[in-house]
């Protein structure tokens, strides 16, 4: 090697471990001072220099060259992962990039509660801060008919994560939980899938009491057997978004082909998305010969055979 490419080594050597030191010693510098502790939320598709910016913007790192320069020699650019990290300034930029590549991501915790609808879960996602408006996420769920399929369960989402990628984990949960079994059984009724869901929402909405679901099954499916109005105050509800004042006789006039005291049959879609359990009474309703039920005011019902002590039951409240 001539004294030329000689000099050229050493110069690029120098210059890179001048840099080092630059960044150790601003490090070292600004470690010395009051710890700063802060939990950093690393979005999806993030760069490293968007990383080094934020974490250099939260006072964590104090050279986002030397962290970007590091993070290249470590060959790590595009290994930085997604997610909420527990982070402070006392840290090496070394060890801080080994939990960012390698470390404990903090999921953000979401719990779809049983009997939300769509768009009360879009609102508790809004709220979580994964996106900024409903829309989206309603206007797909809209689209391909997954009012139902939303399965409620206690969900660790990364942060950033996108409408498509919630929507699909929350139906693909759906999928597992509705087992071969229970699609054999719905055969016994001659329902199809979705008729199932659209059951059960009007079960999980209707029925507080979990002693009570496959009663309140049983008189909807007796009421299908006969043809009769289903006559769910769940149904008016869902049309009018009207879920936590009383209905009044008009609401019950309501034009909708979701209005179960206008049509016959089931509604045209769920009106909730329900849990396990009232998946299962839709499937296995109580054997009984009931036709009725009136709600007690403390999340009970009675039960009636006849209209006439229904319209009894009915005044007693």
């Amino acid at each position: 090697m001539n004294i030329k490419k000689r000099m050229m080594v050493f110069f690029g050597i120098f210059s890179l471990l001048l840099i080092l030191l630059i960044g150790l010693g601003l490090s070292g510098r600004f470690h010395q001072s009051r710890i700063i502790k802060e939990k950093i939320t690393i979005q999806k598709g993030m760069s490293s220099r968007q990383v080094a910016g934020l974490l250099a913007g939260k006072k964590i790192i104090a050279s986002k060259r030397y962290f970007s320069l590091l993070l290249s020699l470590k060959g790590m650019n595009k290994k930085i992962k997604a997610g909420i990290f527990e982070l402070n300034s006392g840290m090496s930029t070394r060890e801080i990039i080994d939990i960012l590549i390698g470390g404990k991501v903090f999921y953000i915790k979401a719990t779809i509660p049983e009997g939300f609808t769509a768009k009360q879960i879009a609102q508790l996602l809004v709220e979580k801060n994964f996106f900024s408006s409903t829309d989206k996420f309603m206007q797909m769920v809209k689209e391909r008919n997954l009012e139902g399929y939303l399965f409620p369960e206690t969900y660790f989402i990364l942060p950033g994560t996108k409408e498509e990628e919630i929507i699909k984990m929350m139906t693909c949960q759906f999928f597992k939980i509705f087992t071969l079994q229970m699609k054999m059984r719905m055969k016994k009724f001659n329902f199809n899938q979705d008729e199932v869901i659209i059951l059960a929402s009007l079960i999980e909405k209707e029925a507080k009491d979990e002693k009570e679901r496959n009663l309140i099954s049983a008189v909807f499916h007796n009421r299908l057997k006969k043809h009769w109005r289903l006559e769910s105050c769940a149904s008016v509800r869902y049309v009018l978004d009207k879920w936590d004042t009383p209905l009044i006789y008009k609401d019950l006039e309501v034009n909708s082909p979701y209005n179960t005291y206008r049509y016959y049959g089931l509604p045209v879609g769920s009106v909730c998305n329900p849990g396990l359990a009232s998946l299962k009474a839709a499937l296995y309703p109580a054997e009984s010969d009931l036709m009725f039920f009136v709600a007690k005011g403390d999340g009970t019902h009675r039960f009636s055979k006849y209209y006439k002590e229904h319209l009894f039951k009915k005044r007693k409240d």
